[in-house]
């Protein structure tokens, strides 16, 4: 069984793995084939995606591979 995200933890988490790779909203959108606006509701904690748990495998997914990009060009 799955644990229970609140949309307060879901908000922090975007925010945080947002911010900890310094990409905008409108560059973490593209990113995960959303809008900027769905960034937005997410990180003011205004909705929640549908299918939360393909989500937060995405957004992991995005930030391990833009840390791995970064330190092979550094």
């Amino acid at each position: 069984m799955k644990e229970q995200v609140t949309i307060e933890e879901f908000a922090e988490f975007v925010y945080f793995m947002r911010t900890s790779i310094g990409l905008t909203k409108r560059s973490f959108a593209l990113a995960l084939d959303v809008t900027p606006r769905t960034i937005i509701n997410w990180e003011q904690s205004k909705s929640l995606p549908y299918d939360i748990y393909p989500v937060l495998t995405n957004i992991r997914t995005i930030v391990k591979l833009y840390i791995h990009n970064n330190r092979m060009s550094a």
